[in-house]
């Protein structure tokens, strides 16, 4: 059996019922529809806490919630209609990026450059300043780039250590720490998709490196990528 081919929504609407009392009503109608309707999805804000539901168009999440009011006797507060948009990049990047706090206690100092002259100055770094002594827990060699015209994937992760520069238990944390910065967005605050980002090198302190270490460490290097766009153009896009 072939698989479904179901289109991306182009639009997403807050929808939250009035009273706490129809909250049973309300998440049963939600369920009926993800089974009759495909297209039909339902998101939860992190944020606000609301309940999101992307569709293809406004009278497409009108219907709905007419629905709901209707079949299930929900009243609903329904927020204004938001366009969804993606963002991407549209050249391959470099970045340096200072990261320094101190509280009394234990500082933290990072730094995170990245460059094309060459494979080695490609990277990312994070380190500890403890005592006004600076002592090295992790940096990452790495670049980000566009993905080529067609690609059936809209993020890729590409692992090309040689040896145990980084432990491989780190390299999940990595890539998550990447996703994470992607999925945050960065013109507009929407989803930047399409790209490529590729772990060359790095290093690990055998005592002091841990998987929160490297994840922050992917996460402000690629948000310096596309919040400073220093050299990397921003392309922000609809998606329908």
């Amino acid at each position: 059996m072939t698989s479904m081919n179901v289109p991306e929504p182009v639009m997403s609407l807050a929808v939250q019922p009035v009273s706490k009392d129809s909250g049973g009503q309300f998440s049963k109608a939600l369920n009926r529809f993800q089974k009759e309707d495909p297209t039909f999805r339902v998101g939860l804000d992190p944020e606000s806490g609301q309940t999101i539901i992307p569709g293809m168009g406004e009278l497409h999440l009108d219907i709905y919630v007419e629905r709901i009011r209707r079949e299930y006797k929900v009243e609903a507060t329904v927020g204004k209609p938001c366009v969804n948009f993606r963002e991407t990049i549209t050249q391959r990047a470099e970045f340096d990026y200072l990261h320094k706090k101190q509280s009394g206690g234990q500082g933290q100092y990072g730094r995170v450059i990245g460059s094309q002259i060459g494979f080695w100055h490609n990277f990312l770094g994070l380190h500890l300043l403890l005592d006004n002594k600076m002592l090295l827990i992790s940096y990452i060699c790495r670049y980000v780039e566009p993905l080529p015209p067609g690609s059936p994937t809209k993020f890729e992760f590409e692992n090309m250590l040689v040896g145990q520069a980084i432990p491989s238990s780190f390299i999940p944390a990595i890539e998550k720490g990447f996703k994470e910065a992607a999925n945050s967005g960065s013109l507009i605050e929407h989803p930047v998709e399409n790209i490529r980002v590729v772990l060359t090198d790095g290093a690990s302190h055998a005592v002091d490196c841990s998987e929160l270490a490297f994840k922050l460490a992917a996460i402000y290097g690629l948000l310096t990528v596309l919040h400073g766009r220093k050299a990397c153009d921003i392309r922000t896009y609809y998606v329908g």
